[in-house]
Parts: C-alpha cells; sequence; structure tokens
C-alpha cells in the first residue's frame, strides 16, 4: 500500500475502507475517526485505508493536510485506483491486497462510501452528521470489546432493501442484472434464494475472519477479475454480500 503515516504494532487489528469518488468532506469525516482512534487503548491497533476514484489529482494531499501529526499513532493508506466497478471493486482489491500480503485483520473490517450517510433511509441509531457521534459509534463497533454483531456481514448505517429474484430479470435497473448466472458462477451453485436482503451501498462491518478463512485467495481474486472483465457488475455483486 502506499502513503502511509506511522506504524504500530498490536494483537487486536481492525480497519476502515473507504471508497472515495468526488465526495465533499471526507478528509473531514476520516480525521475525526484517525483522531478517534488515536485515543483509543495501547493495546488496539486501527488502519485505515482510503481508495480514491475521483478526478480530484490533490485528493491525497488534502487528506494527509487534514490529517496533519495530531493522528501520527493510526495507520493511513492511501491509494488512487482505475474508476471501474465502484465499490464492489474497491473492497475487493482490498480483500485480495490483504490476503496476498498475510496482514488481514483479526478483528473488524468496516467498508464504508466517501459518503456514508448517503444510502440513509432512516437516520441508523443517531448516526447523523455528527462527525463526533458518528466515530464514537463506529469505534464502539470496531473495538475488541464490541458486542457480538447481529449478522455477519452486518449492513452498516445504510437503507435495507427487499427484492424478489423474479424482478431483477427486468429492466427495471439502469443495468440489466443476471443474478442467477452471476450466482452459479461465483459460488458454483444453482441459486434456490427466491427473495433477499442487501444493504443499499454495500455498506458493511465484517469479522475479518470471514475474510481470510470461509473462501480461499484464489476464489476472491477469480471474483475480481470477473468484475475488471465486465463478466459482471457491481450492482450484482451489491446484492450478494
Amino acid at each position: 500500500m502506499k502513503d502511509m503515516l506511522s506504524s504500530s504494532s498490536s494483537r487486536s487489528v481492525s480497519d476502515v475502507v473507504v471508497a472515495w469518488y468526488n465526495e465533499p468532506g471526507v478528509e473531514r469525516w476520516v480525521s475525526a475517526l484517525a483522531f478517534a482512534f488515536s485515543e483509543r487503548p495501547a493495546g488496539e491497533r486501527y488502519r485505515i485505508f482510503v481508495f480514491h476514484k475521483g478526478t480530484a489529482e490533490d485528493a491525497k494531499q488534502r487528506l494527509f493536510d487534514v490529517l496533519g501529526t495530531k493522528c501520527s499513532d493510526v495507520d493511513v493508506f492511501f491509494e488512487h485506483l482505475d474508476n471501474v466497478g465502484r465499490e464492489a471493486d474497491t473492497w475487493l482489491h482490498y480483500t485480495v491486497a490483504r490476503l496476498r500480503a498475510g496482514d488481514m485483520p483479526v478483528n473488524r473490517v468496516a467498508f464504508l462510501q466517501g459518503d456514508p450517510w448517503d444510502h440513509f433511509g432512516t437516520p441508523h441509531g443517531g448516526m447523523e452528521r455528527n462527525l463526533y457521534v458518528f466515530s464514537s459509534k463506529l469505534v464502539a463497533l470496531l473495538a475488541p470489546t464490541a458486542h457480538p454483531m447481529a449478522s455477519n456481514p452486518e449492513p452498516l448505517f445504510c437503507k435495507l432493501m427487499s427484492e424478489s429474484r423474479v424482478m431483477r430479470r427486468g429492466l427495471s435497473h439502469p443495468q440489466r442484472l443476471d443474478l442467477e448466472r452471476v450466482w452459479v458462477e461465483a459460488f458454483g451453485c444453482e441459486c434456490k434464494v427466491d427473495s433477499y436482503v442487501f444493504a443499499a451501498g454495500a455498506q458493511y462491518l465484517v469479522d475479518a475472519m470471514r475474510l481470510s478463512q470461509e473462501k480461499p485467495l484464489s476464489w476472491w481474486t477469480s471474483l475480481h477479475h470477473k468484475l475488471r472483465a465486465d463478466e459482471i457488475n457491481a450492482w450484482e455483486i451489491e446484492r450478494f454480500w
């Protein structure tokens, strides 16, 4: 990874992964979150991975200017990616890279959009655009002392959507979704689910052990290649996280 602010070692590691396009204000909430992490006990380690796909050439500089030195004990990484595959490409890029490097966190991973509030249906547990409230609650979800997750992955700060498999055979979406084919290609078995619930925006809290143990690196790499080759699209993957 690129452009790291300092480093530390710890037994408990949690990551935040940010998919940033051109959303404004990312520097502010990432800085607030990094500051909240810096105030946690020394036995906890947090990393923030910011993946930028936007057009602003000064995005990295703006981010690190806001971070400054006040969060020097928090690992913050920045990398610019090609603007393909929406957030699905970002989530898969992170997962494949961490598995290849052998440094998948041992605790939890939060996957967030550049504007984490954009996909709210209604306020989620007080997660309004208050940076202190937002960062405090996210830290509480990622801390090693956090309560067990209600589900794994657990939808994070976004509206839950319910759809039938049959509905997506039509053209109601800007991209035609062939969910049955994608299911077979991704999981190697027939899709027998008639309806499903998914999180709009694909924001999730995940037990990192699921990313490293339930599927091999070859599976994640294959899925990433299919997305990059446009054999499947981000809206299809969004419904299967």
